[in-house]
């Protein structure tokens, strides 16, 4: 990529990409976190919903780290390195060859990694979705009537099942 490549508009659009990038996943992160509570759950469903959310985390703050080091690899490009113009070479071919390798490394990086971003929330979804299922199943089984009050709200009237013998019955 030759020196320059990424200046100007370019640069100003990659940064209102990252910004807004990087705006959108502090509050994903926060909707995460706050998905661990411990409403009705069982110790497996709160393990298993850990796991899921830290993995998320992990890759959000990465992306977050990559983030970060665009721009400030964008910001080292707009500045001219001035206390370096002793050495021409470098100034004007391998530190911006340099900051651009950087920012481009870091935004092929995001967006590879934004791609699981779906597949985050969704895992996260199923898993709370198992846990809500395994918390209504509970609720229900706690509400189910005992066998025997079964039995007593379908009670048989005392003379069901005698056995009577006609004659007798007509004689009365």
């Amino acid at each position: 990529m030759a020196p320059g490549t990424i200046t100007g508009d370019i640069s100003r659009m990659l940064v209102t990409f990252l910004g807004l990038f990087s705006a959108s996943l502090l509050p994903t992160i926060t909707l995460l976190v706050n998905g661990m509570t411990a409403n009705g759950r069982s110790v497996q469903g709160l393990e298993k919903l850990n796991a899921e959310i830290s993995a998320a985390m992990d890759a959000l703050l990465f992306m977050f780290g990559c983030i970060a080091v665009a721009f400030l690899g964008l910001m080292i490009l707009s500045i001219p390195p001035t206390f370096l113009n002793k050495i021409p070479f470098l100034t004007t071919e391998i530190l911006p060859r340099f900051g651009q390798a950087v920012v481009l490394t870091s935004v092929i990086a995001i967006v590879r990694r934004s791609s699981q971003i779906p597949a985050i929330l969704r895992k996260t979804l199923a898993m709370r979705k198992d846990i809500a299922i395994e918390e209504a199943r509970k609720k229900l089984k706690d509400k189910l009537p005992s066998a025997s009050e079964i039995r007593e709200s379908f009670s048989r009237h005392p003379d069901f099942g005698e056995v009577i013998n006609i004659d007798q019955n007509e004689n009365k």
